[in-house]
């Protein structure tokens, strides 16, 4: 006679909850590779040439996603995307945003064991009644073309920086 098949279902495990900081201003206390990438995206988002974004971009083995359902092949560039992106067509727009996003406080994200920083902090954890400065710099985060758009949160399309504890660049782009 065959053993019964037991059909109850195992409980899914509980996926990491994510541990979020609260809004830091001290880039000393990023990890070396972190500061380092964050201070080389200013200094090239302050020439207002995005061809000098290329150095820091290309710090990874592999580029950062500046959009979803991006296909990488055989001459893909990352910058002419941001071009793309752009409400000017020449990547203005996208250095403007990319510089306001570096120059917000950040979080530091924990997920198991790890570790992700993300510039700006209302990016992740947003205000529920900013004050006029800060809500002056969300805006300064969004593209033209996505304003009055919101996320599934309902939150504004605000773009974030996402860079690993490692020093590599994940992301630019609005969390959707």
């Amino acid at each position: 006679m065959a053993e019964p098949v037991n059909r109850t279902r195992k409980p899914k495990p509980e996926l990491p909850r994510d541990l979020v900081s609260g809004a830091r201003t001290d880039l000393g206390a990023l990890p070396a590779r972190v500061g380092a990438l964050h201070a080389k995206i200013l200094e090239a988002v302050a020439t207002r040439d995005l061809e000098k974004l290329r150095i820091p971009v290309e710090w990874n083995e592999v580029p950062p996603i500046f959009e979803r359902g991006t296909r990488k092949g055989p001459g893909f560039d990352p910058l002419d995307m941001l071009k793309t992106r752009s409400f000017d067509g020449k990547g203005r727009e996208m250095l403007a945003i990319l510089q306001a996003v570096m120059e917000a406080p950040y979080v530091s994200v924990k997920r198991g064991p790890f570790e992700t920083y993300v510039w700006p902090s209302f990016a992740v954890t947003p205000p529920q009644n900013p004050d006029e400065k800060t809500r002056l710099h969300m805006l300064r985060c969004i593209r033209f073309a996505d304003l009055g758009l919101r996320n599934a949160a309902g939150q504004p399309l605000i773009h974030n920086v996402r860079i690993g504890s490692d020093g590599t660049w994940h992301t630019f782009m609005p969390d959707v």
